[in-house]
């Protein structure tokens, strides 16, 4: 009889103990902040996730211009509470190397400003995916150094980009604000244009030409993103973190091997596309414009629906979580409406976990024919995304 009941009592530890544990473990992961990746999986808050958010590209400027302003709070509660977006991607730093003369000055202003933000967005339980080093130019240039200084570890701008993803990410990890990590906007399109016909416009303020230096080749910028992501890595150690690329041109296989434009095959262009996300990273990054139409693979005839399905499909055989971090189109005419419809609808049937469309400005302009606003004729766009969620998205998007 005493045998039996301490056999039951270590029977009954051990169930609790088990409980314990799986609780415990249920926790950990529930408690991630963020979006995170598991076992190839897009997940938030413990549940697999997937929904369609809006860039506000001209969020921060607002705030680093007059953190007094209310604008950038109203337009986070517009598109929380009135269309139930869940999420922005903006840029987070200033754009030009000449807007950065306050964090290098007084980078706790800096940065009280950039408090703002974020207090404004949890307020309103929107989330942010913060794009740290918009433009490729900005850093080199705030250095005073070409722009190949990107692929260089050891260059002053290199040493620059750690101290503010340290100083950022490092000040923002706990909020829950806090989404994901981008790097930059778009850098792959710079990179390996054919000899230097194409290098990129004058330094603001000089009058000093560019030379074969700011030539971008891509090994620079993998270098560059591994970088970030080893760095964002040691601050925090499970949101997503996404290269920002756009999709690579339809000649990028030519542009990188032969330096000459030339049509890439299928397997040409898929060879660079792959590359263009290093190993490490769990998200594969790419933009969706109209561009994309009947241009690729030497196919002249190639609808941007089938286009779509052969990217997600490569990115999925790599097991990378597909980011279409911007897709859209500028006016309102009959034509633009129906080109924009077959995007989102591409992201409905190829189920992209997580996108965005371009660009959302409450007031005022900040490019006048692809503002998105409640108020001005592209309106129907705001009611297209939250119409997708309603029936698209899984998981705690709300």
């Amino acid at each position: 009889m005493l045998l039996n009941q301490k056999n039951n009592n270590r029977s009954v530890l051990c169930l609790l103990a088990l409980c314990c544990l799986i609780t415990s473990a249920c926790l950990s992961v529930a408690s991630k902040p963020g979006l995170t990746v598991e076992n190839g999986q897009l997940m938030r808050n413990g549940s697999e996730f997937r929904a369609m958010g809006i860039n506000y590209n001209s969020a921060w400027y607002d705030v680093l211009k007059n953190p007094e302003t209310l604008e950038v709070a109203e337009g986070f509660r517009i598109l929380k509470q009135d269309y139930d977006i869940p999420f922005i991607r903006f840029s987070a730093g200033p754009y030009a190397h000449t807007g950065w003369k306050l964090y290098v000055e007084d980078p706790e202003e800096y940065l009280r400003r950039f408090d703002v933000l974020v207090k404004h967005a949890e307020a309103q339980g929107i989330g942010l995916i913060p794009s740290l080093f918009w433009s490729v130019s900005t850093m080199p240039d705030l250095q005073g150094e070409p722009l190949s200084a990107l692929g260089d570890p050891d260059s002053k701008c290199r040493a620059f980009m750690r101290q503010y993803i340290r100083d950022v990410v490092g000040r923002y990890k706990d909020s829950p604000a806090i989404w994901g990590w981008e790097v930059g906007n778009e850098w792959n399109l710079y990179a390996d244009l054919p000899k230097l016909d194409h290098l990129p416009p004058k330094k603001i303020g000089s009058n000093e030409a560019r030379t074969a230096a700011d030539k971008l080749l891509r090994p620079m910028l993998l270098d560059a993103y591994e970088d970030f992501y080893k760095t964002v890595r040691e601050i925090d150690p499970d949101r997503i973190i996404v290269t920002g690329d756009s999709i690579a041109r339809p000649t990028a296989w030519h542009n990188r091997n032969e330096d000459i434009w030339g049509q890439d095959s299928k397997a040409q262009w898929a060879e660079v596309f792959r590359a263009d996300t290093p190993d490490c990273y769990e998200v594969a990054s790419f933009h969706l414009y109209a561009e994309a139409e009947k241009s690729y693979f030497k196919n002249k005839d190639l609808p941007i629906e089938a286009f779509v399905q052969e990217v997600v499909g490569i990115s999925r055989a790599d097991n990378k979580i597909i980011w279409c971090g911007e897709l859209g189109m500028p006016g309102a005419d009959e034509a633009s409406r129906k080109m924009f419809f077959r995007m989102i609808n591409a992201v409905e049937q190829n189920e992209i976990a997580i996108s965005a469309i371009w660009n959302f400005k409450p007031t005022g302009s900040f490019q006048a024919d692809w503002d998105v606003s409640p108020t001005n004729e592209r309106a129907y766009m705001l009611d297209a995304v939250k119409e997708l969620n309603e029936r698209f998205a899984i998981g705690d998007w709300k």
